[in-house]
């Protein structure tokens, strides 16, 4: 059985990991990076870090720790439209060890991103 780290993830997404703020307090992403993924649309709850309910639009697998903030797209880099659309908000992220504590399966809790791309760090 593979390990629970690489498992399932056989879709290409776009990353632009949040990077803080401007002066005018706007969010700034990094640029963006092409990540392995398995991403399952579909209506879900989760708690949030102020212990509201939310609606999640998709749950993602991902292969590295993700911040709150970051915003990603379901598709190949190489495919993304100018300006990109159908974007997501990570919302929520989770980080479970294996058995024995030395592998980790990861994932993202994202919502619709109405907004255009935040500003590049």
């Amino acid at each position: 059985m593979p390990p629970i780290e690489t498992i399932s993830r056989h879709q290409k997404a776009v990353l632009w990991a949040a990077n803080g703020f401007d002066d005018f307090g706007e969010p700034k992403v990094d640029a963006a990076t092409e990540i392995t993924v398995r991403w399952q649309e579909g209506l879900q709850e989760a708690v949030d870090p102020n212990g509201n309910t939310i609606a999640l639009d998709a749950v993602v697998v991902v292969n590295q720790d993700v911040t709150v903030g970051s915003i990603m797209w379901l598709g190949k880099k190489d495919d993304l439209a100018s300006p990109p659309v159908d974007l997501k908000q990570v919302v929520s992220f989770s980080k479970i060890p294996d058995v024995k504590g030395r592998v980790f399966r990861r994932k993202v809790g994202l919502i619709r991103y109405s907004n255009e791309l935040p500003a590049l760090a």
